[in-house]
């Protein structure tokens, strides 16, 4: 197997985290200063999958908006008008745009018609965004952002048709590895990297003694999760000492993966505080993935302290540095299982690694990104006509 050959002295409790938040710096140079922060609409969608506590819709609890959300169990009213416009619903080209997301837009053009200077923000871009856009040919008073989760070959998958994204006045990515689609579409001033937040006050770590008999592996998700690697790797470890147990977190549709394999447990259905308790009670994060954008049980992972074992994607090092993780080459069983039983053998590479990861969760803060955002919407507030002093 391939060694692993971070010793916990290379970690060092003052290693400087790079400028998370990339871009603000040149957002902050195009911002004017002195002009009134726009009103704010946020097209938002909760995701079944996702914890309670975590998900992009987070974005709401930080800044000052007009939440826009469309009903799964829509009125009389609005089922009589969603059967008029089935035709844009089944026009949409995007496969994810369901009558909840054009509900949403409807809502959306209502608040159009209020007064100028409005910024409108779809948080899932893939989903939500397809027409409010269009309204933009008949007046320019208003902004349209939309943030933008999946990496470009599922994109283009979602979402058959980009014309409407041209109408976009920024499109905000979660990954750079997402830029260069965008640029291409868009222009790099349209363009705006900002990374995923986390609830860094209700993901902590929590103060426990190591088993030194057990390593415990925390594996959270479905989405581009890579079992099939993961299950490769688990059986690899089986007769190791200390032991490798796999905590998997993952929906009843993936148990099967596991069967077989004495040294995982599978849980569904967790409650917000049963996962942070699975966490913190985790000597690891592992995430095997086929491939990704941000991804919450990153960050949740870090924030509760604990050192990644990750596959190496150009996303993952978005967030990640090795202070604070070890990356495994994609679809490689045994340089995974390798960087797991390199960390379990190590105490206290583990422990130094869990406060980098803790340290570099904080960058990613749901206060930082809301700044971020904030800067953002008075950059395009400012560019809208009339907009002044």
């Amino acid at each position: 197997m391939p060694q692993i050959t971070v010793k916990p002295e290379d970690v060092h409790a003052t290693a400087a985290t790079r400028p998370v938040l990339e871009g603000i710096a040149s957002m902050m140079a195009g911002a004017v200063s002195g002009v009134a922060a726009p009103q704010v609409n946020i097209i938002a969608l909760k995701m079944p999958h996702h914890a309670g506590r975590s998900g992009y819709d987070r974005l709401l609890d930080y800044v000052a908006a007009n939440p826009i959300i469309g009903s799964r169990d829509p009125t009389l009213t609005q089922r009589a008008a969603l059967r008029l416009l089935r035709p844009l619903l089944r026009g949409s080209g995007s496969t994810w745009y369901q009558r909840q997301n054009l509900l949403a837009e409807m809502q959306a053009t209502r608040a159009w018609a209020r007064q100028g200077g409005q910024v409108f923000h779809f948080l899932y871009g893939e989903n939500s965004f397809r027409y409010l856009g269009a309204l933009k040919r008949l007046s320019r008073r208003h902004a349209v952002v939309a943030t933008y989760h999946t990496p470009e070959w599922r994109l283009r998958e979602l979402v058959q048709r980009t014309d409407h994204m041209h109408s976009l006045d920024a499109a905000v990515v979660v990954s750079t590895v997402q830029r260069s689609f965008f640029e291409r579409l868009l222009g790099a001033e349209r363009t705006f990297y900002i990374p995923h937040g986390i609830d860094t006050e209700f993901y902590v770590p929590s103060a426990r003694d190591p088993d030194e008999k057990v390593v415990r592996c925390i594996v959270v998700g479905r989405h581009l999760r890579d079992f099939e690697t993961l299950v490769a790797a688990a059986a690899l470890w089986r007769t190791r000492t200390p032991a490798i147990r796999l905590v998997v977190v993952t929906q009843p549709e993936n148990h099967h993966h596991f069967s077989g394999l004495s040294n995982v447990e599978v849980h569904s259905g967790v409650s917000d505080h049963g996962l942070r308790a699975l966490y913190q009670g985790a000597d690891m994060l592992l995430l095997p993935l086929l491939d990704c954008t941000a991804n919450n049980a990153l960050l949740e992972g870090m924030a509760c302290g604990l050192p990644v074992v990750a596959t190496d994607l150009p996303a993952v090092r978005d967030y990640i540095d090795e202070t604070c993780g070890v990356l495994a080459p994609r679809q490689d069983a045994r340089a995974l299982a390798a960087a797991v039983t390199t960390l379990a053998s190590e105490p206290a590479l583990r422990q130094a690694m869990g406060s980098a990861s803790r340290r570099r969760a904080m960058t990613f803060a749901w206060p930082c990104v809301a700044d971020a955002f904030r800067t953002l919407y008075r950059r395009l507030g400012a560019a809208l006509p009339g907009a002044g002093p």
